[in-house]
This record gives structure tokens, sequence and C-alpha cells, in this order.
């Protein structure tokens, strides 16, 4: 499997529930392709750099996931036809990119275990 960033800008006009629900959606299809979604973040409403769909705001969405090749073409299929969605990109990430993520959300633990004792420490 790949590993995937994806930014989603939806409709500024969404209200919480409806922004929740889309985000959610977004989440589902990529868990119901074969993918796992690592990170889902909300970054909130922010300027566009020039307007889309007679739109100068819109709210971004970012997606870190892994899942096999196929299941892009569904999603970028699905957003073509999602009313929520102003513009989207999803993008592969390389080896080094995957090397510089965190290491709690590849799902490793960020600290190494500590070492317990091998067996009982004779006493000097």
């Amino acid at each position: 499997m790949n590993f995937y960033e994806n930014i989603v800008i939806l409709h500024p006009a969404l209200s919480e529930e409806e922004l929740k629900n889309a985000i959610d959606k977004i989440a589902d299809l990529i868990r119901n392709s074969g993918g796992e979604v690592l990170k889902a973040e909300n970054w909130g409403r922010r300027k566009l750099a020039y307007e889309l769909n007679k739109q100068k705001m819109g709210v971004y969405a970012f997606f870190l996931f892994k899942s096999p090749s196929q299941t892009i073409r569904k999603i970028e299929d699905y957003f073509k036809v999602f009313d929520p969605v102003i513009k989207f990109m999803v993008v592969r990430l390389g080896a080094k990119q995957i090397a510089a993520l965190p290491k709690e959300v590849l799902g490793v633990p960020a600290a190494p275990q500590e070492a317990a004792p091998a067996g009982p420490q004779a006493e000097a």
C-alpha cells in the first residue's frame, strides 16, 4: 500500500454538522475502499488564493492515509460529484516524505520502550 496526502477544499457555507458529515463521508470512503486513515484534520475556513466557483473562502480538510492505488481513482471520481467539494488534490508520498512523518502517525511509538531487566540482579 502507498501513503497519500489529500487536501480538500469544501464549500464555506456548510454548517458545522454538514462539515463534519462531509469529512466523515470522505474518511469512510477511504476505509471502505481498502485504505486506512492515519490522520484527518479540519484546517478551518481560509481565504482562497484565487476565486473558485465564485467562492473567495473555503474550508480546508487534510487527510493522511495509506491505501491501494485503485482507491485513488474511486476517491477522485467521488470528489467530482460530491457537491460540498470545491477543489481537491491527492498526492502520493515518496520514501523521503514517509520517513519525515511523525512516528506516532505511522503507529510506531515516539519513544522506545524502556527495556525491562532480563532477570533478578545479583546484589554485591
